[in-house]
């Protein structure tokens, strides 16, 4: 797919877009189908009251790591693989939930509902990219906005994927191990996420089936 520049959380939130963020055009049909699952129950859910009262902002897409043993590579990120594109949905500049869509495995290529949240990490997210838009690098080269997700270790991050480089942009909550929303460089953060693998791993190690 051939991607575009990253106009709609920007415009959504009233900022400035820098031409080198981008994104991937997302399958169509999307917006449709979020649109068909903000039904009363859902729109209750998300304390509101009318979907009218939503702008539904452009998706990104979501990387799960949930591999711990992939964290032992140097080049971790490659290995993750997108596992929904993510529709924040908004109030105003406020975001009060997001709703995540899977790629259909009989498809190949079309959408099914994946889940609904009622979460702050949407609002995170929407931040981590204001931060983003602000970095020196993105000048110099193009980046795609990701969000990266590492559930064993509580770890999410905006992440910028260059051809040259990424950058990974930790949110909030951090639990003091790092920093939220400081940019830190592949090699960098996987320093610090080494350890945290190895507290899990060991936690884990009685459960695991020899």
């Amino acid at each position: 797919m051939k991607p575009k520049l990253l106009l709609g959380l920007a415009l959504v939130l009233g900022g400035q877009c820098f031409a080198a963020i981008i994104y991937p055009t997302a399958p169509d049909g999307g917006r449709e189908m979020v649109v068909k699952y903000l039904d009363s129950q859902s729109l209750k859910f998300l304390k509101v009251s009318r979907a009218e009262d939503l702008t539904i902002a452009e998706p990104f897409g979501d990387y799960p790591v949930t591999n711990l043993m992939n964290l032992s590579s140097q080049n971790f990120l490659s290995m993750a693989q997108r596992g929904a594109w993510v529709y924040p949905l908004m109030q105003g500049t406020n975001a009060v939930g997001e709703m995540g869509l899977g790629t259909d495995q009989q498809s190949g290529t079309g959408l099914k509902f994946s889940y609904l949240k009622e979460t702050g990490s949407t609002n995170t997210t929407l931040e981590g990219m204001r931060i983003a838009e602000q970095l020196p690098q993105i000048k110099n080269q193009d980046y795609e906005f990701r969000r990266l997700n590492l559930a064993p270790i509580l770890f999410h991050a905006v992440w910028l994927h260059g051809e040259s480089d990424d950058i990974l942009i930790p949110l909030p909550p951090t639990f003091g191990r790092w920093n939220a929303y400081q940019p830190y460089s592949e090699s960098q953060m996987l320093a610090l996420l080494k350890p945290e693998v190895e507290k899990v791993r060991k936690a884990w190690k009685p459960f695991i089936p020899k």
